[in-house]
């Protein structure tokens, strides 16, 4: 008995400890930094009433676009900067006096253009799903308009 009522309290101590109340409809309100972003993306959101999930909607894909962009450059930098090294260090092969330092030279010198191309091949799809994230918040914020 004692271990029925046991799982019984723990059950019913748990039973409201969720997250999130849906008993009511809530209206999503915009925070202040979401409604300065939407300004900045060219919306009077004062003026005008939009759909609130198509704003967040808005918002989050303008941050998806700009976080595949930030992780495209630094894979894109990277691969600059390794393919320079690589380049500037097969650029001293002829100063080398043997032909082991010649070859560690060559070795070291392909080694880090390959890990810049590599880089850089990295980078392609993420430039490329930010430029299709601008393209699909443009025309979310031209639906958007025509709505007014």
């Amino acid at each position: 008995m004692k271990i029925i009522i046991t799982i019984l309290f723990t059950l019913f101590i748990h039973f409201n400890l969720s997250g999130q109340e849906y008993s009511s409809l809530k209206k999503h309100e915009l925070s202040y930094k979401d409604s300065v972003n939407l300004v900045s993306l060219g919306l009077e959101i004062n003026n005008n009433k939009y759909n609130t999930l198509q704003l967040r909607n808005l918002l989050f894909i303008e941050k998806r676009r700009k976080v595949n962009n930030i992780i495209g450059s630094i894979f894109r930098i990277g691969g600059y900067i390794n393919g320079g090294i690589g380049v500037l260090i097969l650029a001293t092969v002829p100063s080398q006096d043997s032909g082991l330092g010649q070859g560690l030279a060559v070795l070291i010198g392909s080694s880090f253009i390959s890990v810049g191309a590599i880089g850089y091949g990295i980078s392609v799809p993420f430039k490329g799903a930010s430029k299709r994230r601008a393209f699909e918040k443009e025309l979310l914020i031209q639906k958007l308009r025509e709505k007014e």
